[in-house]
């Protein structure tokens, strides 16, 4: 089944988990006027049995619960463009296919198979290898509605396309925007810095500052209806941006940062985040 143009795609199993993506991804939508399509994967590992129930030439898999969760959307968000879709294949594998194209892919953190509230394979899976930002969606909660969106910034190409995002959903929701610069191991003439207060640490600092401005430059010109509240902190910049988020409606992380290598998928940071905030994360790389 072909997704619409600049959907928001969402994937659906039934559990608390993913009732708190879908009410996400239903805002969301109903917030951008944009599609929503609704993915249900069964999960068949069997490749004959996947043949037999979803030959080529068959009509599409029918399946009471994606049909129940869209009549579900529609009863309560009339206006929205719904369609939805049910496959026999793998969850991560048919949402990262359906990223293509996407405006976003939402999941739960959790689903059915996770265990003790751990992030699951799936939504590990989605945000690595997606073509699309992705939102993964912890606990059942669909974030603080009125909290600031949290956006982790270093300077990489990456950390730009975050910041870019991260102003665009903190426009549209109408709340302020948290920008997070954090450092933790800065070199001066080869030594560690590590004295708040003396000449290198102010150097490091400054230097932060800098970069910082430089990755704002222009966006506040583009988005003057934000109020932006810029933190520049000593911490490793997962507990920073994970500290950062408690209170807020969403955190925004690049998928890499100026420590990623060529070909990393998902790098340290984003990782760390998507284990520990209290809200929303979204991992946005360039489509």
């Amino acid at each position: 089944m072909s997704v619409p143009p600049r959907a928001v795609v969402v994937g659906v199993d039934g559990s608390s988990g993913s009732d708190a993506a879908l009410q996400w991804a239903v805002d969301e939508a109903s917030r951008r006027r944009l599609p929503l399509h609704l993915v249900h994967a069964t999960n068949i590992d069997y490749l004959v049995a996947a043949a037999m129930l979803n030959p080529a030439d068959a009509p599409p898999v029918q399946d009471d619960l994606v049909e129940s969760v869209r009549d579900k959307v529609l009863a309560g968000s009339p206006d929205l463009r719904v369609t939805a879709e049910a496959s026999t294949g793998a969850a991560a594998h048919d949402l990262v296919q359906r990223s293509d194209g996407a405006e976003c892919v939402v999941v739960g953190a959790e689903g059915h198979t996770a265990v003790g509230g751990a992030l699951g394979s799936v939504s590990l899976q989605v945000a690595m290898h997606a073509r699309s930002p992705v939102v993964v969606v912890r606990g059942t909660e669909a974030g603080t509605t009125g909290g600031p969106v949290v956006v982790g910034v270093d300077g990489s190409t990456l950390s730009h396309e975050a910041l870019g995002y991260a102003f665009e959903q903190a426009s549209l929701r109408r709340v302020p925007l948290r920008v997070v610069f954090a450092w933790w191991i800065e070199f001066v003439d080869g030594v560690v810095v590590t004295t708040p207060g003396s000449p290198q640490w102010g150097a490091v600092e400054e230097r932060q500052r800098v970069l910082l401005g430089e990755a704002l430059a222009g966006w506040a010109e583009r988005y003057p209806d934000v109020r932006t509240d810029v933190q520049v902190v000593h911490d490793r910049p997962a507990d920073a941006i994970a500290a950062a988020s408690d209170g807020a409606c969403l955190a925004v992380v690049g998928a890499r940062g100026r420590g990623g290598f060529r070909g990393l998928l998902l790098g340290s940071v984003s990782h760390a985040v998507l284990h520990r905030a209290h809200c929303p994360v979204a991992v946005v790389r360039p489509r």
